[in-house]
């Protein structure tokens, strides 16, 4: 029972399967030059990588620096005009403003935690952390510096006032 085809049992030749061509035949060259394609794969890979923000750190330095040197001002001239104007400013910059910095920076990193290219960095937000603590301390003080300017001033008005005798 001999066929006429190539490859039948009968004629004693057998036939290999059809394989796809393997990447392993292919030069080492040929297979890192072409780009992966799949779905939802474009040509170029493209890394992007993101890095958290240092712009709330760096700004919560300034601040709590400037809320310090602002004490040391208001201490030097306590008996100065400015002395509540300043020490407000120093209040709003230390006690206030870095706080909502160190928000600024947990919002913006847990926003980044989308992107997974994205590499958060805890310490930023730690050190933001001391740094609202630190400026909580400095805001206290000057608030010191602050009420004890007004008492003084409201009780001199009040004696010139005759509201209030000595």
């Amino acid at each position: 029972m001999k066929s006429g085809k190539p490859g039948a049992k009968g004629d004693g030749q057998l036939s290999a399967p059809k394989l796809p061509p393997s990447s392993v035949s292919q030069p080492q060259s040929e297979r890192s030059a072409a780009p992966r394609q799949g779905p939802g794969r474009s040509k170029v890979q493209t890394v992007n990588s993101l890095k958290a923000s240092i712009a709330p750190l760096a700004t919560g330095i300034a601040t709590v620096s400037l809320g310090i040197a602002l004490l040391g001002v208001v201490t030097a001239s306590l008996a100065g005009s400015n002395v509540v104007t300043l020490g407000l400013l120093g209040y709003f910059l230390s006690g206030f403003a870095t706080p909502l910095l160190w928000g600024w920076d947990a919002a913006a990193q847990r926003r980044g935690q989308v992107n997974p290219n994205f590499s958060a960095k805890r310490q930023y937000s730690f050190v933001l952390r001391i740094l609202a603590l630190t400026g909580v301390v400095v805001a206290i003080v000057h608030l010191l510096f602050v009420s004890t300017v007004i008492a003084e001033r409201l009780s001199e008005w009040l004696f010139l006032a005759g509201l209030v005798e000595v």
